[in-house]
């Protein structure tokens, strides 16, 4: 277990675990969380994500799963707000209605928890493709650092006068139980979760890179918002070492944007606040394309995704990671 003063040491609160007050001048205020994880062989993983827009009276949440052979997803983008149950005691928020419920429970603030999620899924990818199965999972988590956060930002879109606007990113490991049209793994994984609130327009690019293992987790970004200078922040830690923020980030990255399976390659380079260089190539295992279109206005597509990647970092044995991405889907226009 981390002490309180480990885990609130870049200026995350205990009680900004839980949900924030919103303003209703902001329509695109958006409090989300999300969760994602994968097995020591990269062949069990998943991502899930709850979101919510009090102004626009809607809830996002999706989940995808892989089971080593299929994509499975559940999206739903229009969730009536009212039926989201917000900080009641320890639980963070709870759905329930039409074959679809999903929750997370706080244990300790910053510390530990569990999400919950039950429904039916439909196969993307694999011999099942185009079924809706039963799907079900829990994922109980534990932080393994503290609440990394580069402090409410200054980019003036995301933020709203008189309310805290915040994001933070943590390394987790847990116990997973999955089930797919009945048949249950337990599974030991290891991801991130985030949590994000505050004035959140979509349209901007970015590219997303976390990696956790036994050894050291990381996360990497770099953000492209119109008419503001490139973002670029992350973190690097050791096993029972500091967190450090990484003072520089560089991606050089092919697409193909005609296959969410086999998306993104090539390599990274990432510089810490102490002076180390990391540096590595990554290649796609599996992905999938994530439907962002109704977050814009008016709606349009942008490639949106999120791969499984396989990481080869100087002379070290591979490991697992995800790389998210936003691009976009017709840069001539």
């Amino acid at each position: 277990m981390l002490d309180n003063k480990t885990l609130t040491q870049f200026g995350i609160q205990l009680d900004d675990e839980f949900p924030h007050p919103f303003s209703s001048d902001h329509p695109d205020w958006n409090e989300s969380y999300f969760f994602d994880w994968y097995d020591a062989n990269g062949r069990i993983a998943g991502h899930c994500r709850v979101g919510w827009h009090p102004v626009q009276q809607r809830v996002l949440f999706w989940l995808y799963l892989l089971d080593g052979e299929e994509w499975l997803a559940i999206e739903e983008y229009r969730l009536p707000f009212s039926t989201l149950t917000l900080h009641s005691d320890k639980q963070v928020f709870a759905y329930e209605g039409w074959g679809l419920a999903f929750s997370y429970q706080a244990g300790e603030a910053l510390q530990t928890g569990t999400l919950s999620v039950s429904g039916f899924a439909r196969v993307l990818s694999g011999q099942r493709q185009g079924l809706v199965l039963p799907v079900a999972v829990q994922l109980t988590m534990n932080a393994l650092g503290p609440a990394h956060s580069r402090g409410g930002g200054t980019v003036e879109d995301h933020q709203a006068e008189g309310f805290s606007t915040n994001r933070y990113e943590q390394p987790i490991a847990g116990a997973l139980t999955v089930s797919i049209d009945k048949h249950t793994q337990d599974v030991t994984v290891r991801g991130e979760r985030d949590h994000s609130w505050g004035p959140r327009p979509w349209d901007m690019q970015w590219q997303f890179l976390v990696i956790n293992t036994e050894k050291f987790s990381l996360q990497s970004t770099v953000v492209n918002i119109p008419e503001w200078p490139e973002i670029k922040v992350g973190y690097f830690q050791e096993n029972d070492g500091e967190m450090e923020n990484l003072e520089g980030v560089e991606f050089d990255l092919s697409f193909d944007a005609t296959s969410p399976h086999r998306s993104v390659a090539g390599h990274f380079d990432l510089a810490c606040s102490s002076g180390r260089l990391i540096s590595g190539r990554i290649e796609t295992i599996s992905g999938v394309e994530i439907d962002i279109t109704h977050t814009f206005s008016p709606p349009k597509r942008t490639e949106y995704r999120r791969s499984l990647v396989r990481c080869y970092i100087d002379d070290e044995a591979p490991v697992i990671g995800w790389f998210e991405c936003n691009r976009d889907s017709n840069p001539s226009k």
